[in-house]
């Protein structure tokens, strides 16, 4: 198994063909009960930039839209991805995936549904975030946990079965999201072939991410895994490489940067 070490040596060995690719939420800012009020740790935007400057590949692949990458990363050599990687940053801005925003008014009306449900429901601290191109129920803030999550169960369950949308959970959260054969990996395997990247890690924190854990691994490359107190048990089995959370990876990410400095 690669230690954080050898990941460090292998996307040192040729910078320009090699690339590094993570999520946001989790991974390079720490997860909070306001998923508006996230943020980088303090840091994280210049190591970015320092990284971008000697790497093939540097970017970002989120569940969030890439209009809420692009306000919080202006680094203009990140590559911004967005949606699970149906989004990405553009000179003229968003551009979507023609597949996926043919989908855009189902994700509208459920949200329109889900912020119907919610705001009648006796359960407290259950949070419905619109993201364009998806939308996501969070419980983090629920006193009762147990019960919201049974409530966004059977909301998002119901609403994905008469709409056809894609339900996907994750850490005290449901998405409902446009049913297309799209993840993490196919975009993340975009990003590879338009880069022309060959040594890459993905790193991710969230089952949004296994996907893309597994196409980095099918090309070689590898996976850093974010973990924390809410990390899945099938994202903390990943064969990767582990951290103890964002202050962790920001620290593995400084080293990196230090090494790539080094070499100049």
């Amino acid at each position: 198994m690669r230690t954080a070490s050898d990941v460090i040596a292998r996307l040192t060995s040729d910078p320009a063909r090699s690339g590094l690719v993570m999520d946001f939420d989790g991974v390079l800012a720490p997860i909070v009960d306001d998923p508006s009020a996230s943020a980088l740790l303090p840091g994280a935007a210049d190591v970015l930039g320092s990284l971008s400057r000697h790497l093939g590949l540097v970017g970002l692949l989120s569940g969030r839209p890439v209009s809420f990458l692009r306000d919080r990363v202006s680094v203009e050599s990140v590559v911004l991805m967005g949606s699970y990687g149906v989004e990405t940053w553009s000179d003229s801005g968003p551009t979507v995936l023609p597949a996926v925003a043919e989908w855009k008014p189902t994700v509208v009306e459920a949200e329109a549904e889900l912020r119907r449900v919610f705001a009648a429901s006796a359960t407290s601290g259950i949070h419905v975030e619109g993201k364009g191109l998806a939308v996501a129920v969070h419980w983090r803030q629920a006193g009762d946990r147990v019960a919201a999550r049974q409530l966004v169960e059977r909301a998002t369950i119901d609403i994905a079965a008469r709409t056809g949308l894609r339900r996907e959970p994750g850490k005290l959260v449901e998405e409902l999201r446009a049913p297309v054969e799209e993840d993490k990996g196919t975009g993340l395997l975009r990003a590879i072939a338009t880069a022309g990247v060959e040594a890459v890690a993905y790193a991710g924190d969230d089952r949004g991410d296994l996907p893309a854990f597994a196409a980095v691994q099918g090309v070689g490359g590898d996976a850093l895994v974010v973990g924390g107190a809410d990390c899945a048990p099938e994202v903390a089995a990943v064969d990767g490489v582990m951290f103890g959370g964002p202050e962790e990876f920001l620290a593995w990410m400084k080293e990196l940067e230090s090494v790539l400095g080094a070499q100049i």
